[in-house]
């Protein structure tokens, strides 16, 4: 039997069918286990990478809400928060008028995980504001992104009266908040907990476990900047830290296996006004409830101007 043949047009490859369907089998059996809709056949490159792009963006409804968070909840004010994207779950402590923090959570997670932030805030004298994003916790939809999740970030501050004090995000949350600086918010400092690199970073990764063929690999990367509205490099932590719109302060373990602390210190190092702490044995998500770790970032935003 012959082999697939492969032709080159200028630097993307395009598989003939049957090798693209061998390519993509672990693609579509993904899919499937987390409900994406599977396109009929044929499946070409084009259509493989919209599938990959589909899955990329579609997140799990896995994170429910422990004892710990729901005593959070019971504390805040519940708000009925309309925006492009439908109406938003939201949660507000504290007082009208008093300087806002917004909370950010991360991918397939929720707004409640980063409660532990809350009361110590309101005690500063901040009103606190966090909220479920599209296609997680108790908000509708099937799909978001970095990109979104920063455009919606906006929208929620101007519809909460006033500016925004600060900015706490964790993991895909801290990208997001970094995030919505480059479309207008002002924050007067970040506090990231466990900050990713990149969109085009987390792309490469998930194309690499999904093994796509590089045909469709380049039909996916392009899908995914069509469909966030963002370009690769626009959603980079490196050049949002070059711009360095405020102060900032991240939190991360250095055995953390889900974004690198090496990444974290090299975002740092480009971020002017910006400071790492190392957080051994806290791991991806006990940073949100250290005691330590939320004494220093509410104290971090008492500083800020």
């Amino acid at each position: 039997m012959s082999k697939p043949r492969l032709a080159s047009v200028g630097w993307t490859i395009v598989a003939e069918p049957l090798f693209l369907r061998a390519m993509s089998e672990q693609l579509i059996e993904g899919a499937r286990r987390r409900g994406v809709a599977v396109p009929p056949e044929p499946h070409t490159a084009a259509v493989l990478g919209e599938l990959a792009a589909s899955l990329f963006l579609h997140p799990l409804r896995e994170g429910r809400r422990v004892p710990r968070e729901e005593a959070y909840l019971e504390t805040a004010q519940r708000l009925k928060v309309q925006t492009s994207a439908g109406e938003l779950a939201v949660w507000q402590w504290g007082a009208d008028g008093a300087p806002l923090v917004f909370l950010v959570h991360g991918w397939e997670g929720h707004g409640a995980q980063l409660g532990a932030f809350a009361a110590p805030l309101v005690a500063a004298g901040c009103r606190v504001r966090t909220f479920d994003a599209p296609g997680h916790g108790e908000s509708p939809g099937d799909s978001t992104s970095v990109p979104h999740i920063a455009r919606l970030l906006v929208e929620l501050v101007a519809q909460s009266g006033g500016a925004v004090q600060a900015l706490i995000g964790h993991s895909m949350g801290a990208a997001a908040a970094a995030m919505a600086t480059r479309y207008g918010l002002k924050p007067h400092g970040l506090v990231l907990l466990a900050p990713p690199l990149s969109q085009l970073e987390r792309t490469m990764r998930v194309a690499g476990r999904l093994g796509l063929a590089p045909a469709v690999r380049a039909e996916f990367f392009a899908a995914v900047e069509r469909r966030t509205g963002a370009r690769h490099e626009d959603a980079d932590m490196l050049n949002l830290a070059r711009r360095a719109a405020c102060p900032m302060v991240a939190f991360h373990d250095p055995a953390d296996t889900d974004c690198s602390f090496a990444e974290a210190e090299r975002i740092v190092a480009a971020w002017r006004g910006a400071r790492l702490v190392p957080c051994p044995g806290r791991g991806h998500y006990r940073l949100l409830a250290t005691p330590e770790i939320v004494r220093q970032a509410v104290e971090f935003i008492r500083g800020l101007p």
